[in-house]
């Protein structure tokens, strides 16, 4: 039988695409192999992802987290550099050392530091910071209207909410104030000009209005300059409004918050308060209050009508007397650590025995580079070590404290 020029044709097409098909299926069966190595020690850090086959061109995000007093110093091997996270392609297999060092400072910036802007390593005017559980810090970077994540070694942060231009959808914030994290790792943050907290659940693309909302006021279903926020084992919230001059609790899924500090106009009077700009909560309910404007931290217990001085500007020596407190903490349920961001220092309160110790001032950091400008709210780290958002720096510090 002879073959016609058409089934020449046809039979030509379909070796040209079987030949396609095995040279696509031998493509798809090649496979790449990542080896990675932690140095000097596998205690010292850990690369995730640390192992792994890869289809030819994946592109793979990694990133080096150091262990507790430990920090990440470079990468080695198919990729050399120091950023952190990187990205890798797999053209070939692959061998990458991540290199560690012994974290042996006194001061250094673990977040920010390049200059006032909008990309991932920069920050514009950070306000607040906290610590979720697993050790992330995540930073309020008031005027780039975003929250950044940082993990520790990194050397650029991931955008957690916001970053979408100022406004007040749902994805968007206006310059957040203070930020706390729950047992879940859920944030919460003081939408400052949208006068409202919004709650985003940790990996969340939206966020959640859970007080305030409803315009600026003084109602009960109203916000006024949040900026100081405390989330208890509850989920109650607890905000410090600035220009309301009061503390007020929103119980979870309240349409209406409760005043349980101040709200009493502006005033140095013991049931008053002067643009109190943080607020902490223990586990009885007692409320810790940087009562700003009016230079002290005042102690309201639970259900009290009036609040107690703990510290004012009288308690320190002669050049010191007026003190703008910008933030207070409470950590371990037995310290207070307040941020004086006038003078320039961190104040170590002891609830027991009442003692007040400065435990950071400029004047104990040698190098000029390293002087805190407007710090604000601060956070103890699992080694004791002492973290500040240096807003007008537009860095997070961190320091030790235990020799100073």
């Amino acid at each position: 039988m002879k073959i016609g020029a058409y089934q020449i044709y046809l039979l030509t097409i379909f070796c040209l695409l079987a030949a396609c098909s095995v040279e696509e299926n031998e493509k798809e069966s090649t496979i790449y192999k990542l080896r990675t190595e932690v140095w000097p020690s596998d205690d010292n850090g850990k690369i995730i992802p640390s192992q792994g086959n890869y289809a030819p061109f994946t592109i793979k995000t990694i990133y080096a987290r150091p262990e507790p007093g430990w920090m990440f110093d470079r990468w080695e091997g198919a990729i050399n550099s120091i950023d952190n996270p990187t990205a890798i392609s797999f053209y070939d297999n692959l061998a990458i050392r991540a290199v560690f060092k012994r974290d042996t400072f006194k001061v250094r910036t673990i977040a920010g530091g390049n200059g006032r802007g909008t990309e991932l390593d920069q920050l514009y005017y950070p306000t607040g910071i906290a610590l979720d559980p697993s050790g992330d810090l995540y930073v309020s970077d008031m005027y780039n209207h975003r929250i950044q994540r940082w993990r520790p070694g990194a050397t650029a942060g991931i955008t957690a909410a916001g970053g979408n231009g100022f406004g007040d959808s749902q994805t968007q914030l206006e310059e957040p104030g203070k930020i706390d994290i729950d047992s879940q790792g859920n944030l919460y943050i003081a939408d400052t000009g949208n006068n409202r907290v919004q709650k985003w659940e940790y990996g969340g693309l939206t966020g959640k209005t859970v007080a305030g909302g409803n315009g600026m006021g003084k109602e009960l279903n109203q916000l006024h300059n949040p900026f100081g926020i405390a989330v208890d084992e509850s989920g109650a919230i607890y905000i410090s409004e600035l220009s309301n001059h009061r503390v007020t609790k929103w119980n979870p899924g309240a349409s209406e918050g409760e005043i349980v500090a101040g709200g009493n106009g502006e005033g140095a009077g013991a049931n008053q308060l002067a643009i109190p700009m943080g607020v902490a909560v223990n586990k009885k309910g007692d409320l810790y209050i940087a009562d700003t404007y009016n230079h002290r931290v005042q102690l309201w217990e639970k259900g009290s009508t009036e609040g107690k001085t703990l510290i004012s500007g009288k308690d320190f020596k002669s050049g010191f007397e007026t003190s703008y407190f910008s933030c207070i903490s409470l950590v371990n349920e037995s310290h207070l650590y307040i941020t004086d961001y006038h003078s320039k220092r961190i104040i170590r309160y002891d609830i027991d025995s009442e003692n007040i110790e400065v435990i950071s001032t400029n004047e104990s950091i040698k190098d000029d580079v390293d002087k805190l400008s407007q710090p604000y709210q601060t956070a103890v780290d699992i080694m004791g070590d002492l973290i500040i958002a240096d807003a007008k720096n537009n860095r997070i510090q961190k320091r030790k404290i235990n020799n100073e």
